[in-house]
């Protein structure tokens, strides 16, 4: 009996990440790895039978393995979430193409910083104009100083 004082209980495999998800068709065989070793049977099976009345059989044995294995390996291979198909695309392109690789590098925290960096700019344009207008009227102030003591010292 059970924990829970009833029958017997279930155990149900769920996965972590729903992509890792496949459906299961027969004897626990997604659809994909069925068809693929079906159609291996469907193709070998028969050839073994009426190869081996031609030719030797560990030369038939070897002409159906060299049939089965790319059919079994389509079904039942998958690399970086990626079928058979797909992987060879992809090796066969980086393999065969051009490849082409620029280097680039720029860490997120240097937009951060051109930002803060193009705020401080425009604060320091801001502060410089204040500067030189300030300069400008002690300029001002001074020269009318000046002025003022020259006209004070002619009238003496």
């Amino acid at each position: 009996m059970g924990e829970n004082g009833g029958g017997l209980m279930i155990e149900i495999k769920v996965p972590k990440e729903i992509k890792d998800y496949k459906s299961k068709l027969f004897f626990n065989l997604s659809v994909r790895q069925f068809v693929c070793t079906a159609l291996a049977l469907v193709i070998c099976v028969p050839l073994y039978i009426i190869g081996k009345k031609h030719l030797p059989e560990d030369v038939i044995s070897w002409i159906v393995i060299l049939i089965a294995a790319p059919l079994l390996f389509t079904g039942f291979f998958r690399y970086n979430d990626m079928n058979f198909e797909e992987f060879a695309k992809e090796w066969l392109d980086f393999n065969t193409g051009i490849q082409r690789r620029k280097y680039e590098y720029e860490p997120i925290y240097m937009e951060i910083r051109k930002g803060y960096m193009a705020e401080d700019f425009e604060q320091e344009k801001i502060d410089r104009k204040a500067q030189k207008k300030l300069e400008r009227k002690q300029r001002r102030k001074n020269h009318g100083k000046l002025n003022g003591n020259k006209d004070q010292s002619e009238k003496e």
